[in-house]
């Protein structure tokens, strides 16, 4: 039976069912396994852009593992703000929406600017994206 948040979310949801977090966790490591490939050979806006799905995926694992709640909103940064809703006292949990942040503030750059990605970029994004994992992880193993 998936937890009642303390208050509603203030971002858009809807209700999934809680045993669908796992799927959105092996999404996750899909994502992020072959964000690691690309890594690997050079495709660095490829492991940028697979790293931040990734962790949108891995932050939807949590929510609707934990609450069956899933963000609606065509706004990414929603996700990071209905973490920080979800888990308003997890220092884990505010470290990975940090994270999930970071990412995707880096996803407009990799999707739509003409400014190539660098190698730098996409280990900073696939190191982020495995942290996330490891919480979504963690917090499904509990």
């Amino acid at each position: 039976m998936p937890e009642q948040p303390r208050k509603r979310p203030t971002v858009q949801v809807r209700s999934v069912q809680s045993v669908q977090g796992v799927n959105y966790l092996r999404k996750a490591q899909q994502h992020l396994a072959i964000a690691l490939q690309a890594r690997a050979n050079d495709r660095w806006d490829s492991a940028v852009l697979l790293s931040v799905h990734a962790a949108i995926a891995a932050a939807d694992a949590v929510c609707v593992a934990k609450h069956g709640l899933r963000s609606m909103s065509k706004a990414h940064a929603d996700q990071v703000k209905l973490l920080r809703q979800l888990y308003p006292d997890s220092e884990p949990a505010s470290r990975a929406a940090s994270q999930l942040a970071a990412l995707i503030d880096r996803k407009n750059t990799v999707e739509y600017e003409a400014r190539l990605c660098t190698e730098k970029d996409a280990e900073t994004s696939t190191k982020q994206a495995e942290r996330v994992i490891d919480w979504a992880r963690e917090v499904l193993s509990a």
